[in-house]
């Protein structure tokens, strides 16, 4: 089992260079403008178990509204709303989360510069990971695997990872259909109806064993298992 944790942590490595490396290029800026921090924040959290098209689609509508609106803190909520449907955000749950997340960032992490980004890299310094965690969770249509996915990728964005305390990995392992097969595949669970809890900890406890990053490994497995056929041509 070692040497295929091993391998799947390696696709987590290339997931980290297809999809992160504009966002470590930027880094600086994100943790440094708010706005940046918040287009950050919902390339995660629209990812909400549908085609990648239709979520892609509602958050750039989502971010060409907020241009358009010049968004700041004295927004007006109704009007926001307003014109997040007119301008194709027609999913009113998807409405409700913008709303709620930039509510969040002018009311409640001022001493952050209302960067959502900033807050959450100076919690996990603090070992305060869960407190990041438990606000997005809070959020509505966030969630576990939502908030989970966002801090996985800060964490290798930012380099964090040493700052955890293992116990905290279970918040930054987000799992869907295919973190789960490919977990099963390699032997780390015994059933794909293991709930959440017991996958997570499954993944976490297996990698440690392996001397694997648990965060990579779950970032491979998701490539592994969303790409397989486009990573078996690519190797051929």
């Amino acid at each position: 089992m070692e040497r295929k944790i091993k391998a799947i942590e390696k696709y987590g490595q290339l997931y980290v260079e297809r999809f992160l490396k504009q966002q470590i290029d930027n880094k600086e800026k994100i943790y440094s403008d708010w706005y940046e921090a918040l287009k950050f924040l919902f390339t995660k959290v629209f990812a909400r178990g549908r085609k990648d098209e239709l979520s892609e689609r509602f958050m750039n509508a989502t971010i060409k509204t907020l241009n358009e609106y010049k968004l700041n803190k004295n927004y007006d909520q109704k009007l926001l709303d307003n014109l997040l449907k007119s301008n194709g955000v027609n999913n009113g749950k998807d409405r409700k989360m913008v709303l709620e997340v930039i509510d969040l960032i002018f009311n409640s992490l001022n001493s952050y510069q209302n960067n959502i980004v900033k807050y959450t890299v100076d919690e996990i310094k603090k070992n305060k990971i869960v407190n990041v965690f438990n606000t997005l969770n809070n959020i509505y249509c966030i969630g576990d695997k939502l908030a989970s996915f966002y801090l996985r990728d800060i964490i290798i964005i930012y380099q964090l990872e040493n700052y955890l305390n293992p116990k905290y990995f279970k918040y930054c392992q987000p799992i869907d259909t295919w973190v789960k097969q490919v977990a099963l595949k390699v032997g780390i669970i015994k059933s794909e109806n293991d709930d959440v809890e017991t996958i997570k900890n499954s993944i976490i406890g297996s990698c440690l064993n392996a001397k694997a990053s648990p965060l990579l490994f779950n970032a491979g497995a998701w490539l592994v298992g969303a790409n397989s056929f486009n990573l078996l041509i690519e190797n051929l």
